[in-house]
């Protein structure tokens, strides 16, 4: 388990207002789990309603995309962050 940090989507904070959140995990994966836990209304920010990421998951500043996704390995001190969808016109 790696201990990490997850900076929650704009706007976005835990019930005592915190915009960001550590995590004791193993993967991406698992620490957006953890998060989800202390603020369920993430999850909607987060994932569509068919499990599919809606939203860029940045791990030290990398999409996990680019990596193995959710099953992205996680060291001490990683920083991530969720960054909603832009759209407009």
């Amino acid at each position: 388990m790696a201990k990490a940090y997850l900076k929650l989507p704009v706007g976005m904070t835990t019930a005592d207002g915190r915009a960001e959140v550590e995590c004791d995990a193993a993967t991406v994966g698992e620490a957006l789990e953890q998060a989800i836990a202390l603020e369920p209304r993430m999850r909607l920010r987060i994932f569509r309603d068919d499990g599919r990421m809606y939203a860029g998951v940045f791990l030290n500043g990398r999409n996990i995309n680019a990596r193995e996704g959710l099953d992205t390995a996680l060291e001490d001190g990683d920083k991530m962050m969720v960054v909603p969808p832009l759209s407009g016109g």
